[in-house]
């Protein structure tokens, strides 16, 4: 093994050996980033480059969108398609972000003042039709759990800043509505905008506490209920907020095996390492995803087997198998070949997991949380 490898497998063994366990075959599909925008359009991009800025470096820039009617129906046909022991569909606990900057108002703004699009109108903006009804339908028939991702998936202060003191690269992306660029920012930790609570002093802190309120108080409101787990945008979050989330009603942090913790009140902050089960001293539960199917990353991987092996591997050691497979695989508005290609590997995950394990239970986050608790 090299000391790479060997590094990877201890990290893996600490998540994995400790913490809570269960005899059961549970299988948690995580998805995050449904609802926000990313990558506007394939025009966008390119003019993008011709720009100069290099987004045909990040796979994220390169692959993935809001996601469309099409889109959605496609994965929602896979998911039904297949049920575990139960009787219940192959569940995806959608990791929602709800909405998007409103790029128009803010210009009209002079870049003053944020303003948010939310949700449903970004679809109805970007695509002509609110998909409401999908998601509602989707609800109901078992087929997704949304649970809270984020308000934007979106830096707000540092972005607003930046555009007002007229960064090069962050007013060009503006030009053509795209925030996601991963070059560089005003501050020398942020390489870009994404990490929505990353927080550098206490100012900032607050800042994120309140976008976290609103952003949560508008989850129960587009979808008539509470989030009771959550994610942070890019696994990074500050230790100032967990009393936050627990006093709006959040009991469990969705993870993966290390997280980034800003300090909020000096420059440097550090990595932590969690395991499923972990508590936090505000009492809030912590789950970490052991399994990754993410076809987007690369096209020379195995995903089947590497999956499944993973799969294999949690169940062996007594835990659910939290598995992460982010929306950008799923969607088609920049390449159809590699949305075509991941659904098309998810049902044969799917497949062989039923096929593999006849009594497997497929849950949604906020499932595991009950099951947690209740053992």
């Amino acid at each position: 093994m090299t000391p790479q490898s060997l590094k990877e497998r201890g990290l893996w063994l600490y998540s994995n050996l400790r913490g809570w366990r269960t005899r059961r075959k549970l299988v948690v599909f995580e998805s995050d980033d449904w609802g926000a925008i990313r990558m506007p359009s394939r025009s966008a991009y390119n003019a993008l480059l011709t720009a100069g800025i290099r987004v045909d470096r990040s796979p994220y820039d390169r692959l993935d969108c809001l996601e469309n009617r099409s889109d959605f129906d496609a994965l929602m046909n896979v998911i039904d398609a297949h049920r575990d022991a139960n009787g219940r569909p192959a569940v995806f606990t959608f990791n929602t972000i709800l909405g998007n900057p409103d790029f128009d108002a803010i210009e009209r703004d002079d870049f003053q003042r944020f303003h948010h699009q939310h949700l449903w109108d970004s679809y109805q903006h970007y695509h002509g039709e609110s998909m409401a009804d999908s998601w509602r339908q989707a609800m109901e028939q078992g087929l997704i759990r949304p649970q809270f991702h984020g308000r934007e998936h979106l830096n707000v202060p540092r972005w607003m800043s930046d555009l007002r003191h007229e960064r090069l690269e962050t007013r060009i992306a503006f030009q053509y509505r795209f925030y996601g660029l991963t070059t560089s920012t005003s501050s020398p930790r942020q390489r870009d905008y994404l990490a929505a609570f990353w927080a550098e002093n206490p100012d900032e802190v607050e800042d994120a506490r309140s976008r976290l309120k609103a952003g949560l108080d508008l989850f129960g409101q587009t979808f008539g209920f509470g989030s009771k787990t959550f994610i942070p945008c890019n696994y990074t979050f500050p230790d100032q907020l967990r009393m936050t989330l627990a006093d709006s009603g959040v009991r469990l942090i969705q993870a993966q095996r290390g997280q980034y913790v800003p300090a909020g009140d000096r420059p440097e902050g550090r990595v932590r390492r969690y395991y499923t089960g972990m508590k936090s001293p505000e009492g809030l539960l912590y789950s970490v995803r052991n399994v990754s199917f993410e076809p987007f990353e690369s096209q020379n991987v195995d995903w089947l087997a590497s999956t499944l092996r993973g799969v294999q591997e949690a169940f062996a050691v007594g835990k659910p198998a939290i598995v992460s497979t982010h929306r950008v695989n799923y969607v088609s508005g920049m390449d159809r070949v590699h949305a075509a290609r991941s659904v098309r590997l998810l049902d044969e995950l799917l497949e062989n997991i039923r096929r593999l394990w006849p009594s497997v239970e497929f849950l949604s986050s906020d499932d595991l949380l009950t099951q947690m608790e209740s053992s």
